[in-house]
């Protein structure tokens, strides 16, 4: 059917994505098939969750959400704590999954697939960061979560780095057409070697996902909720919401590996308007047509053996007519028969940055089951459409007449760039079907997943009686066993793989704890050792290798040759004894062999299947989601906020418990109160190293040190044990000394001034002190005669800025303030000398605005100006300043960004210690760490972690390990600060160390 495979032919081998109404590709084409809409009429319970009232004029109760939601997410599958599992991007998550399926789909391997594998993808605007996640840069630890898990630039690091994908990373954003030409770029990837195996996609997910749209006059959003793509009666989009991606492979290669090919790209092309348009958000005729010209050259075709393009047609009158202008200048008349032209748009609307890669999804997915697709909803042709093209109500066949079928698929995006590629069906595959047994393996994170693993895999085989069972083993054994809980099955045929998977008693199940242990082989009893030696030749031998001997002595030399050419590592010396039994068959060599790999071999599976097994599409791992989101704030923020303190005695039952717990300590005392404090702490029965001002580092012989200016790097490497609690009290004798140093070294510290604020009034002493309250998330303003069980508590409530005033403890409160009237007054910024003035002092939330305001706030209460301090993140407007002027009695009013919208807990809370928590789920199988020095480490590890194991192999990062943990490891032992992030594993870790001892 197909022509030569052209060399610069790409392979289409794996499809995944989420959709409006469908949680796979394979729901969403029975959808299509079935005429079932993703777009649908939200209900008022899911409108008043979005915030959103039906009633308001221009409104349209008609959305796409995904499938599924948003709102889940398995996070130990990534490797993801928590807190980077509630604050990940949607956009991030889907793609994370999204790739994950389509290499299980293509039969690879989701994690560390074994061939360098690029990935080209994009997404729309994170709405989730201005939404729900307003104030995470300034949160303790935030601006590393925005960064990997919340920015667009991130958006394919990410995953390559939770994949260990090796190709090219790249995030492409050209609005519409991103995913589209992400694929082109994915495909020039390949042809140029960069990569071997490349994924492409998009992702659009705007919230909230149930909100439906507001249309007006000029706008693209249809009025109706309809989308009526290519027709007369054409009046606007609806956006769906929806993330998909594609694994590609260059065509030879995936012919030559056995891999599934659901369809073939011949070409593609992509290019920009220009000035060519009516104006910047406008499409142009001329770019449309050249791309789909330039595609249709690259890819050595001509347009009248095109018999199908899926169009970019969004349902825009204006849009959907300059695409048919576009495509008349390059299909030309004299055709035998009309163009079918179609849009997946009307089903379940236009998904934005993921609409490019859904049409080729769909395209391929029609030409490979032969199926011209109709366009749901329609009825009388666009005014521009000609005799060459026709669109089709509802699907029918695609008769075949000797040629391949082939499509073409365009995307346009906002801002005028371009895509179009150019489609054939897929080279026929032969049936086949192996002769049995067959070993089946798979894995799981835990043994829900697990279950739900071999659950599928039984639905998926009875409703595929002809797929190819040696074929099935061969693709979960090279690409669904990177979990350590293992389960293996051998099965004889079609009928006993259905009854096996459905009896736990058949299940060969385990937990794998070893990398690539040793065996030693020990004959057993029996006396038919034929048959075992006839099995091991025939299951395990290479090519041309003869028949072993009918013996005992025959059947180990067959067993011992056949798992040493599969890689299975086999020593005299071993512990570990493999004991064979004469008369075992085939079934006990395939059942050892599954042994063996649970127990932590990696058998060469290529090899056990002679290198003529193929991959087939098998379903992809259940994820175990949960939910991990920050919820937006129910009510809008108060347009002013009026900072009060309020008396909040802390409280001291069992203080001297709670001490011990948050130990080991680190002081910085500077006066007799720091001195008071670190004399405290020691007599609750907790280590303390105090830190002393000095003129130069100096180790004491009592064990605590002293530091001059520029010392605290090398305090940190001389730190015997990692302090859980730091305290950095310089400021309490006047000489703050290096605090903004500390803070970065220790983001979790808590800072003690003393007068920096004012609770009281006449207790605001040092207001030059102030810009030490913004450095770290945890603060306690410490007065003159303080208490220091008091002064101990309040550095253990998680909750700050606290001040404690002799024996009690006040805590900072934002009220909200309604602002009315209006007044004229000067708004200064920066203002050198307050003495005497009067006005407003607009300051930023910062270390320098908290600084001014305390000095505005000083010289208000000694008589010496009448200063309203306004914190905002921004300039307010002037309606807004005239208001606060009005309100001249308030000292201070905090407009935005101040205090966070939901309570933030600080890096590395104090409190008292939960149990472990177990080691999560690796790709990493666990080994036990070496006695001694590796014991050590791990130990360490757990302990900084909250883990109650550590494997020796285990990846510090991968199990949520951050780089300020990373240089106080290294710091103990006193490696560089890079040592952890170069040598990232206990056992890699412990040998450095082991090499630089004496």
């Amino acid at each position: 059917m197909t022509e030569p495979v052209h060399e610069s032919a790409v392979a289409l081998v794996g499809m995944a994505g989420r959709f409006p109404g469908a949680a796979d590709v394979e729901q969403l084409r029975r959808n299509l098939a079935a005429g079932r809409p993703g777009l649908r009429e939200l209900t008022d319970a899911e409108l008043a969750a979005a915030g959103v009232d039906p009633a308001t004029p221009g409104h349209v109760r008609v959305g796409g959400p995904v499938a599924g939601g948003v709102e889940t997410f398995d996070a130990a599958a990534f490797g993801l704590s928590a807190r980077e599992a509630e604050t990940l991007e949607p956009h991030h998550r889907l793609l994370l999954e999204c790739s994950w399926e389509a290499l299980e789909r293509a039969g690879y391997r989701p994690a560390d697939p074994g061939v360098p594998v690029g990935l080209f993808a994009g997404c729309a605007f994170p709405d989730y960061l201005t939404r729900n996640l307003p104030g995470l840069a300034g949160e303790p630890g935030g601006k590393p979560l925005l960064s990997a898990g919340v920015e667009r630039d991130s958006l394919t690091s990410l995953v390559s780095y939770k994949l260990g994908l090796r190709g090219p990373a790249i995030t492409v954003q050209t609005y519409c057409s991103t995913s589209l030409v992400a694929v082109h770029l994915a495909c020039q990837s390949l042809l140029t070697y960069e990569c071997d195996l490349a994924l492409a996609g998009g992702a659009a997910l705007p919230l909230p996902q149930t909100g439906g749209h507001f249309s007006e006059e000029g706008s693209i959003l249809s009025p109706d909720g309809r989308v009526r793509a290519l027709d007369a009666a054409a009046n606007g989009t609806v956006m769906g919401s929806g993330a998909a991606v594609v694994a590609l492979k260059r065509l030879e290669d995936a012919l030559t590996d056995g891999d599934v090919v659901h369809a073939v790209i011949l070409g593609s092309a992509v290019n920009n308007d220009g000035r060519d348009r009516a104006g910047y958000p406008a499409p142009g005729v001329a770019g449309q047509a050249a791309v789909v010209d330039t595609a249709l050259a690259v890819a050595g075709v001509k347009p009248e053996t095109v018999g199908y393009v899926e169009c970019h047609a969004v349902g825009t009158p204006l849009g959907d007519s300059i695409e048919l202008a576009a495509l008349n200048r390059v299909f030309g008349p004299g055709r035998a028969a009309p163009c079918v032209l179609s849009s997946v748009k009307p089903s379940i609307g236009h998904l934005d940055r993921a609409s490019g890669v859904t049409s080729l999804i769909r395209a391929a997915l029609n030409l490979r089951d032969g199926v011209l697709p109709g366009t749901a909803g329609f009825r009388t042709p666009n005014p521009a459409m000609d005799e060459r093209f026709t669109v089709l109500p509802a699907d029918v066949p695609w008769p075949a007449d000797g040629t391949p079928r082939r499509a073409g698929v365009s995307s346009f995006g906002v801002g005028g760039t371009n895509a179009h590629v150019v489609l054939e069906q897929p080279p026929s595959r032969a049936p086949r079907r192996s002769s049995g047994p067959h070993l089946l393996t798979f894995s799981a994170g835990d043994a829900v997943a697990l279950d739900e693993v071999t659950s599928r895999l039984r639905v998926h085989l009875a409703a595929h009686p002809d797929v190819d069972l040696g074929d099935v083993a061969f693709t979960l054994q090279v690409s669904r066993g990177h979990f350590a809980l293992r389960r293996a099955v051998v099965v004889r045929d079609h009928s006993d793989a259905l009854a096996a998977l459905a009896d736990p008693g058949r299940w060969i199940d385990g937990e794998t704890r070893r990398r690539d242990p040793r065996f030693r082989l020990v004959a057993g009893g029996g006396s038919e050792w034929a048959s075992t030696a006839s099995a091991a030749h025939r299951l395990l031998a290479g090519d041309d290798v003869p028949a072993p001997a009918p013996t005992c002595a025959g059947a180990l030399s067959a067993l011992t040759a056949g798992l040493t050419r599969l890689g299975i590592r086999l020593d005299e010396s071993a512990g570990d004894i493999l004991v064979v039994e004469g008369g075992s068959g085939e079934e006990w060599v395939l059942e050892t062999l599954a042994r063996l790999w649970i127990a932590g071999c990696t058998p060469d599976w290529p090899a056990l299947h002679r290198g003529a097994a193929r991959r087939v599409e098998l379903p992809p791992y259940p994820f175990q989601r949960k939910r991990f989101w920050v919820d937006a704030a129910d009510v809008p923020r108060p347009a002013a906020l009026a900072p009060s303190w309020r008396l909040e005695p802390q409280s001291e039952t069992g203080l001297e418990g709670r001490v011990r717990a948050a130990g080991p300590w680190l002081v910085f005392a500077g006066d007799s109160a720091g001195e008071a404090l670190a004399e405290r702490i020691t007599l609750a029965g907790s280590e303390v190293t105090t830190v002393r001002p000095g003129a130069r580092f100096a180790a004491l012989d009592t064990g605590d040190f002293e530091v001059g200016p520029g010392d605290l790097p090398e305090l940190l490497r001389s730190l015997v044990v990692v302090p859980r609690t730091v305290v950095h009290g310089f400021a309490l004798g006047g000489a703050p000394g290096d605090v903004e140093a500390a803070a970065e070294l220790w983001p979790g510290m808590v800072t003690l001034t003393s007068g920096a604020v004012g609770v009281l009034g006449p207790d605001l002493t040092t207001p030059d002190h102030a810009a030490l309250t913004a450095l770290t998330a945890r603060h306690v303003d410490v007065g003159v005669g303080a208490a220091v069980n008091q002064v101990l508590a309040a550095i253990l409530h998680e909750e700050s800025p606290l001040a404690v005033r002799g024996d009690q403890s006040w805590r900072l409160h934002h009220e909200p303030c309604e602002l009315t009237g209006h007044a004229e007054a000067e708004v200064h910024r920066d203002v050198p000398d307050l003495d005497g003035r009067r006005g407003i002092l607009l300051v930023r939330p910062d270390p320098a605005g908290r600084a001014l305001a305390a000095q505005a706030r000083a010289a208000r209460l000694a008589g010496r100006g009448r200063w309203t301090t306004v914190v905002s993140t921004a300039d307010p407007a002037r309606e807004t300043l005239a208001a606060v002027a009005a309100a001249d009695h308030l000292t201070e009013v905090v407009l935005s960004g101040v205090p966070p919208v939901r309570p933030v807990s600080a890096a590395g809370p104090v409190q008292l210690p939960a149990s472990a928590r177990p080691r999560p789920a690796l790709g990493t199988p666990f080994v036990e760490p070496e006695p001694g020095l590796e014991q050590e480490v791990a130990a360490r590890w757990a302990t900084a972690l909250g883990y109650d194991e550590i494997g020796a192999d285990d990846n510090f990062f991968e199990l949520g390990g951050r780089s300020a943990g990373a240089v106080r490891i290294a710091a103990h032992w006193n490696l560089p600060a890079t040592a952890v992030v170069e040598l990232p594993t206990v056992r890699l870790l412990a040998a450095r160390i082991a090499e630089l001892r004496p």
